[in-house]
């Protein structure tokens, strides 16, 4: 719950927002209504709106009115990729994708919280100091994890290796650095908070359920995003995909009371 009530600061809130598939563009008011519902005041909201235009993260449709920036559209794409997560996987034939980045060094620290979020957002886990692995269980090829890591933050000169084997001294899989439990856990309690909060919400004033449902529907569809996407040796699939389908009711759901709530804020 503290997760849920930690509100989104301005700039997460207007990007979060732009990047939903039925709210393309937005006026500046209804950026404010959001935002004061969600704990940002409207100073806030109008100055990030306009650090955000220059920084090429947004961009302006016509006077008053944003949509996402060039700059902008990798993290939108990422952000949708949840309603098609499952289809990113295929069976497991045993083999991994290695990056090598030891090379690189750890001195900068913004390209490396770049290279740890990319890792993350594709499911790699250190193995060993400057090595990341993954089984290689997408439908990418490595040549394109590569250019979408790259896309990311992880620097060109990180070396990408495709392999079927990874012997090491530890005595057991590779797989083991994933906690498959506790992803099996998380999906079950993720259901469960949807089902849930869909329930409670009856009935309650639209205010009370545009926030609740943006703070839970962030929550899970962050989830989601940041689900290593590991293969049936390692979790149970059946509770992934029941996560993914529960999102996708939660979100039809959700979007018939953010419209209800948008057309106020015109």
């Amino acid at each position: 719950l503290a997760k849920l009530e930690r509100r989104p600061t301005a700039k997460q809130l207007i990007l979060s927002l732009l990047s939903q598939p039925n709210m393309a563009t937005l006026s500046l008011r209804q950026l404010v209504a959001w935002g004061e519902l969600l704990g940002q005041k409207p100073a806030a909201i109008r100055v990030t709106a306009g650090r955000l235009v220059k920084e090429d993260l947004l961009e302006t449709a016509r006077r008053g009115v944003y949509q996402i920036g060039p700059a902008g559209l990798v993290i939108k794409a990422k952000a949708s990729e949840w309603m098609t997560t499952l289809d990113q996987i295929r069976d497991w034939r045993g083999g991994w994708l290695c990056v090598h980045t030891a090379h690189i060094g750890k001195a900068n620290r913004h390209n490396l919280r770049n290279r740890t979020r990319a890792f993350r957002l594709f499911g790699f886990k250190e193995l060993v100091d400057g090595v990341w692995i993954r089984p290689d269980n997408l439908v990418l090829t490595p040549a394109q994890m590569y250019a979408k890591l790259c896309q990311l933050g992880l620097e060109p000169d990180a070396v990408l290796l495709r392999s079927d084997v990874i012997a090491h001294g530890r005595g057991q899989s590779p797989l083991g650095i994933w906690d498959g439990d506790a992803l099996n856990a998380g999906y079950d309690e993720g259901v469960e908070l949807l089902r849930r909060s869909q329930q409670e919400l009856k009935g309650q004033d639209l205010r009370s359920v545009t926030r609740e449902t943006f703070l839970i529907g962030e929550h899970v569809i962050r989830q989601i995003n940041a689900d290593p996407l590991l293969p049936n040796d390692c979790i149970d699939a059946s509770k992934r995909e029941n996560l993914v389908q529960a999102m996708k009711q939660y979100s039809t759901f959700c979007h018939s009371q953010w419209a209800e709530f948008l057309a106020q804020s015109e």
